[in-house]
C-alpha cells in the first residue's frame, strides 16, 4: 500500500505541474478536485477490557491478558481507495498514523480493515482514534465497541519504553467509582489496569500539573492497595487555589545503577479542592 501511496502522489503532482504549465495564467495553480467520500462509519471490533465506573481501555501493546484485536469496522468502503488510522494524543497532541489493510468481509456486509499496532510506538498518553479516508480526505471517529454503548474509550500505547500504567483516579479502596473532584485533605486513590508490572524496581511519585502542563509539584505514593496506589491530600499543599490540574505517575529508578529505566503513566484531569 505504501508503494500505491507514492505512486498516487507522484501522479498528482505530475497532473499538477501539466496543469500550471499549461495555463495562459502562471499565477493560476489549478488542483485536482478531492474525489466524492464513501465511507460514512467505522468502529473498533474488540477491547483490551472496560470498568464499572464508566470508561473502555483499548491498549496498542502485546501485554499480558491484551485480548485488543487491531481490527476496525468501515461501513460503506470503497476499494479503490486507501485507508489509515490516525490515534491524536489528549494532553501531549502527538499524533500517530498506520495504513490499515483489507482483512475481511464480515456476516453483515461490512469491510474489516487490520492494522499493525506495533508500528505505532506511541509516547504515555490517551488517545482517540480516527480511519482517514485519503482519496476523498475526510476524517471520521472511531467510535467504541457496540457492545460498549456510551462508555469513552481511552487508548495507550503499552510497548512504549517510556510506559508506566494507564492512571484513573478512585473514590476509595473499594470503590473504582472516578470521584468528580479531590480534597487537600485526607487520602486520594489513583489506579491502573492489572495488566503488566511496569513499576519494578521505580520509586513512584506523583505529579502535578497546571492545565498548560507546567509542573506545580511532585507528592509522594504513602501505601499501595494492591493496583492502587494512595497519597496525602495534605501533601498538596503548592495548589492555593480550587480548580482544575493534571495529574500523572512518574517512576524513577530506586537504583541509579541498575537497568531499569524511568517511565511515566497517562494523564489525568481532575479537580481539587482547597479547604
Amino acid at each position: 500500500m505504501k508503494t500505491l501511496k507514492k505512486f498516487k502522489l507522484i501522479n498528482v503532482l505530475l497532473i499538477a505541474f501539466l496543469v500550471v504549465s499549461c495555463s495562459n495564467d502562471d499565477s493560476v495553480v489549478v488542483i485536482p478536485p478531492t474525489q466524492s467520500q464513501s465511507m460514512t462509519a467505522a468502529n473498533f471490533e474488540s477491547l483490551t477490557s472496560y470498568s464499572d465506573n464508566g470508561y473502555t481501555n483499548i491498549q496498542f501493546g502485546d501485554i499480558t491478558n491484551n485480548f485488543f484485536q487491531s481490527i476496525i469496522k468501515v461501513h460503506d468502503y470503497n476499494t479503490d481507495y486507501n485507508y489509515s488510522i490516525k490515534i491524536k494524543g489528549d494532553y501531549l497532541l502527538n499524533e500517530y498514523e498506520v495504513d490499515l489493510v483489507f482483512d475481511e468481509i464480515d456476516e453483515d456486509g461490512a469491510t474489516i480493515l487490520r492494522f499493525n499496532k506495533a508500528d505505532f510506538n506511541a509516547v504515555p498518553d490517551t488517545y482517540q482514534a480516527y480511519i482517514i479516508e485519503e482519496e476523498s480526505n475526510t476524517e471520521l471517529w472511531i467510535v467504541n465497541k457496540p457492545d460498549q454503548g456510551t462508555r469513552p474509550y481511552f487508548i495507550y500505547d503499552a510497548d512504549h519504553a517510556e510506559y508506566l500504567y494507564a492512571l484513573f483516579f478512585k473514590t476509595d479502596g473499594t470503590d473504582y467509582t472516578i470521584p468528580t473532584s479531590i480534597n487537600n485533605s485526607g487520602t486520594c486513590y489513583v489506579t491502573y489496569p492489572s495488566v503488566g508490572n511496569f513499576s519494578s524496581g521505580l520509586t513512584l511519585e506523583v505529579v502535578v500539573f497546571d492545565t498548560n502542563l507546567n509542573e506545580l509539584g511532585r507528592v509522594n505514593i504513602t501505601g499501595s492497595l494492591g493496583y492502587t496506589k494512595t497519597f496525602n491530600g495534605s501533601d498538596l499543599d503548592f495548589i492555593s487555589t480550587s480548580g482544575d490540574y493534571i495529574f500523572q505517575l512518574q517512576g524513577t529508578p530506586t537504583d541509579p545503577n541498575s537497568n531499569y529505566t524511568a517511565r511515566q503513566s497517562t494523564y489525568q484531569t481532575m479537580a481539587v479542592n482547597v479547604n
